[in-house]
């Protein structure tokens, strides 16, 4: 076999790898597009695909850390530690609720659902607080085109404003006990 055959015999089988690697990502190709094109295809949607299957970067560094079973802390008790918040809905479409059920969660801590108040102190897992930080909606505003007209484009705005508060002091965690007992008629 010639050095010739060889070479377009390597090309040939690289672009077969290449199309049946977009097929199997469901990428969809001209029959006449350049392997480099179609290769950059590929790499997008590679990026896509482990950028969709990645939790969050919190998440990430936490899973790395995970101690062996008995000993440290552990994964689900740092993501569901409680942080004293307050979140303001800033959706216009959610102007009439009075809060929202959250739900997230991975194969490390499960499934957390929790209710949140809007324009409340609130206490809320750590990873849920991402989620919260993480949300967006979409809304439609006017523009101008360069031609006197108007079109309607959309946009992500963040969903909730999230205000950190520092934790409880002690004082307050004596005062707030005291007034559950006394509410739920057992003051001491």
């Amino acid at each position: 076999m010639s050095e010739d055959t060889q070479v377009v015999d390597t090309a040939a089988a690289e672009r077969e790898a290449l199309e049946a690697r977009a097929k199997q990502l469901g990428i969809s190709f001209h029959p006449n597009i350049g392997d480099e094109k179609l290769r950059e295809k590929i790499d997008v949607a590679m990026a896509d695909v482990s950028d969709a299957q990645a939790p969050s970067a919190e998440l990430t560094k936490v899973d790395r850390d995970l101690p062996a079973p008995g000993q440290g802390k552990g994964v689900r008790d740092e993501a569901l530690a409680l942080v004293r918040v307050r979140v303001t809905c800033m959706n216009p479409n959610k102007k009439e609720w009075e809060g929202e059920i959250f739900t997230t969660g991975n194969s490390k801590i499960g499934t957390v659902k929790k209710y949140v108040p809007f324009e409340a102190e609130w206490h809320v897992p750590r990873v849920i607080l991402q989620m919260i930080k993480r949300r967006q909606y979409q809304t439609f505003v006017t523009k101008k085109t360069p031609n006197g007209g108007k079109v309607k484009t959309g946009k992500l705005v963040r969903e909730f404003a999230v205000e950190e508060l520092p934790p409880l002091t002690e004082k307050e965690l004596q005062e707030l006990k005291q007034r559950q007992l006394m509410a739920a008629g057992q003051a001491d």
